[in-house]
């Protein structure tokens, strides 16, 4: 009997070492995505949250710089990270969790700017965040020195530059265009969102490949996503948690239309 113990005991304290009750992860504030105002911290953190239940796992977040998160991420200093692009570069970095979420990226000008699209941006001026790329077709302008870009730490900033003419667009999500939009003074009616969209871009939870656990986490942590995206849970928190998106050049949609336009996308 004592030996039965004993071999239960170790057996639980292996379970325990794979998988603890608390995982520590990092993100950047970006509302509406995540944030520490936002309701549940904003979509990522409650769908992060909520798979993590799935597992007996509690989710411990800390909100840091986009260039300070990734590194914290990288060195192993954290568990895991989230939201992130995937690209080559950070592949080396980090086993990717399998998509939270589409975003489409667009350009973002004032109500009465001229601009229409890509072709319109050499000399133009951009706004976005610190430590962070824009999305790909004007990463590439701004590289090749046809865009200069104002650096701020909230993207409410940018809409406010763009209020007063500081700047020429932004390019961001359509989500948290519209969402830093409702916060500027002119508030959404005093934008356009123009062109095309600029990039399609998959966001995910991150790992640190230094860290041995990484592999056994991360397919735990997509078999669970994978099962609430199956029972709707996935799709309910895009309902609750995400912004209504703009129809036909409005400002504001109500949820039956986000729904018919969420239904026709890819």
């Amino acid at each position: 009997m004592c030996r039965l113990r004993v071999f239960a005991f170790l057996l639980l304290g292996n379970a325990a070492w794979a998988q603890p009750a608390v995982l520590r992860m990092v993100s950047n504030e970006f509302p509406p995505y995540v944030g520490k105002e936002p309701p549940q911290q904003g979509f990522y953190a409650a769908l992060v949250r909520q798979v993590l239940a799935e597992q007996g796992v509690q989710l411990e977040l800390q909100f840091q710089p986009p260039a300070r998160a990734h590194a914290s991420a990288a060195a192993g200093q954290v568990d895991a990270a989230f939201p992130m692009l995937r690209t080559p570069e950070r592949e080396r970095e980090f086993l990717f969790s399998e998509p939270l979420l589409l975003v489409r990226s667009y350009l973002f000008v004032r109500a009465d700017s001229p601009i229409s699209g890509l072709a319109d941006l050499p000399g133009r001026r951009s706004c976005h965040l610190q430590d962070s790329n824009q999305p790909e077709p004007v990463q590439r302008l701004v590289e090749g020195g046809s865009v200069k870009v104002e650096r701020v730490a909230q993207m409410a900033q940018c809409f406010e530059m763009l209020t007063r003419g500081r700047v020429d667009f932004v390019a961001l999500s359509d989500y948290g265009g519209w969402a830093a939009a409702r916060q500027a003074t002119a508030g959404p009616e005093g934008f356009k969102r123009v062109g095309a969209p600029l990039s399609l871009g998959l966001l995910h939870l991150v790992w640190p490949r230094v860290e041995p656990r990484s592999a056994e986490r991360a397919a735990a942590f997509n078999k669970a996503l994978t099962e609430l995206r199956r029972r709707g849970v996935v799709a309910q928190l895009e309902q609750e948690l995400l912004p209504p998106l703009p129809v036909d050049g409005s400002p504001a949609a109500s949820a039956p239309q986000r729904q018919l336009r969420r239904t026709a996308s890819p």
